[in-house]
């Protein structure tokens, strides 16, 4: 009988508020322990969230509560505390699921996980750390050591062999992330609960993600002002999320605009909360300038809310023909979309059906087994050829 791999995850790298990758941490884990029962698997995690996945994961995992969440332990913990534990534990596979995996690459075969290469696209949109040099630096050198990198889309493999040319394309998988099953059309009381407890008390067109620069923001609130003025709407605008870095440029577009009274901002809103707050919007609008996958668009279209993207890397990869796509810098198209949209409930309507039926094609339990399969791949059917070059 053949012994179970055993497999390490990085999950030091979770933050609370939780964001894109966050998510995908979280939920890729919950989905293992649904798709794997064969394999023994080790989660690191930081001793904050040591009971985080309590109840939900099967026999065969052990949670490892061995770091704290400040960034230099949780740096340190990373490239010298977890070598050595995977080799103390004789792992077969680790999992590297955010970036940056460990110099030290040891015996044991490594997965490396981007989701995007926006440090490199775009490093004026980021803020300093991750537009560094060294951060950088350590991005491609775990991109040249990793024996598989998985990425989320085509557009973002595209990128990673754009910027790291060396890295051979045979050793890149495109493994989608899933939706949760939660997104989904919810309850008018439900809804109402929601926007009451947030002060929403007007119709809102609705933007979910950080406050921050790659999001094209400013950009937004302009063709938003355009885009009542034009046509006497009574929306407000909900930024929600947590504020970002270089979130003067907003503020800016919102004074200029004289939109004070129209732009509503609650902060970062509970994930219970997401999806009543996204089946409550007239109108989702998701303008970013690039993304490695994209989650709040597609959250918002398994609600059946009517969305206007960025045609950009994976918003086009993903949405296109089931949301209204147009040049996230052009303010005239953006307003033009908004306003088309809201004069026209039919093609609301027709969207609202295709994202559902768009969303539905993103499961984690897809990922869990696509993922499950590049582990088995690492543990004994790579092609020599496209390995990375010995340490």
């Amino acid at each position: 009988m053949t012994a179970p791999l055993r497999i390490g995850i990085d999950l030091t790298c979770r933050l609370p508020l939780a964001t894109g990758v966050d998510t995908y941490l979280e939920q890729l884990v919950v989905a293992l322990g649904g798709e794997d029962r064969e394999s023994r698997y080790t989660i690191w995690v930081n001793r904050e969230d040591r009971t985080f996945f309590d109840g939900r994961l099967p026999e065969g995992f052990a949670v490892a509560a061995r770091c704290l969440r400040p960034r230099p332990v949780r740096l340190l913990f990373q490239q010298l505390a977890m070598p050595a534990l995977a080799i103390a534990s004789r792992l077969d596979i680790v999992h590297s699921p955010s970036f940056i995996m460990p110099m030290l690459r040891g015996p044991q075969r490594h997965l490396l996980t981007v989701y995007d290469m926006t440090s490199f696209s775009r490093p004026e949109c980021h803020e300093p750390l991750r537009r560094s040099r060294t951060y950088r630096a350590a991005i491609v050198a775990s991109l040249r050591r990793a024996h598989l990198v998985s990425v989320p889309s085509r557009a973002t493999r595209d990128r990673v062999l754009e910027h790291v040319p060396e890295v051979d394309g045979r050793r890149v998988r495109v493994v989608p992330p899933g939706l949760d099953g939660r997104f989904r059309p919810r309850p008018a009381d439900e809804v109402a609960e929601v926007r009451a407890r947030l002060g929403l008390t007007r119709p809102y067109v609705l933007y979910l993600g950080t406050l921050e620069p790659r999001k094209n923001l400013p950009r937004l609130v302009r063709a938003f002002a355009r885009a009542v003025q034009a046509t006497d709407r009574t929306e407000d605008l909900v930024l929600a999320g947590r504020p970002g870095w270089e979130t003067a440029p907003l503020e800016e577009a919102i004074r200029s605009c004289g939109l004070a009274d129209r732009v509503r901002r609650p902060g970062y809103v509970d994930a219970a909360d997401l999806p009543a707050l996204l089946t409550g919007a007239a109108l989702f609008v998701y303008p970013s300038l690039e993304e490695g996958f994209g989650f709040p668009p597609l959250e918002a279209m398994a609600c059946g809310v009517p969305t206007v993207a960025g045609d950009t890397t994976s918003l086009a990869e993903n949405l296109r023909g089931a949301a209204e796509l147009v040049e996230p810098t052009d303010v005239d198209a953006l307003a033009a979309a908004m306003a088309r949209l809201l004069a026209d409930p039919g093609r609301r309507a027709e969207l609202g059906r295709r994202g559902v039926e768009r969303a539905a094609r993103f499961s984690w339990r897809a990922t869990a087994a696509a993922t499950v399969g590049c582990y088995r791949e690492l543990a004994g059917k790579i092609d020599t050829r496209s390995q990375p070059p010995p340490v």
